[in-house]
């Protein structure tokens, strides 16, 4: 049998079909169980780890443009996960912070998400995760992937 060449095994559009079906399950159970989104939850736990944050940084650390970071950090100010207000060293800039309520979604969503990772940990075996997870943090911090 002839060897498959990297062209021929589409991996972008394998990392992006397994990426969206993972998305999905995981809003699925964060919804259910947390009352939070997935892009909600990574902003949850940005703000939980780091501390209050400009809207610029949560893009940059998210991957995010500046108006979908807004859309979503507004949303999250209406369902009162965060709270919004004007830097004082910039006063066109905004910065973000959780409420009580944000923190206790951000320790929901973390249990849940735990135990999602726990689950993908046994269906791909302690070899193939830790393999699949080296490799997926060089595509996500490498900024230039084709590189």
């Amino acid at each position: 049998m002839a060897r498959v060449r990297a062209v021929d095994r589409r991996l972008f559009l394998l990392i992006e079909i397994a990426a969206r079906r993972l998305s999905r399950e995981a809003d699925a159970r964060l919804r259910a169980e947390a009352n939070v989104t997935a892009s909600q939850s990574a902003v949850l736990f940005l703000l939980l780890r780091r501390g209050e944050r400009r809207l610029g940084s949560i893009g940059e650390v998210l991957a995010l443009g500046a108006p979908a970071v807004t859309g979503l950090i507004n949303r999250m100010e209406t369902a009162g996960l965060v709270i919004k207000r004007k830097d004082s060293s910039d006063k066109r800039g905004a910065l973000v912070d959780l409420t009580e309520a944000g923190r206790r979604a951000a320790e929901r969503a973390d249990q849940v998400l735990r135990g999602f990772n726990a689950e993908l940990d046994e269906k791909l075996g302690e070899t193939d995760a830790a393999i699949v997870y080296d490799a997926l943090t060089r595509l996500a911090t490498d900024t230039d992937p084709t590189s």
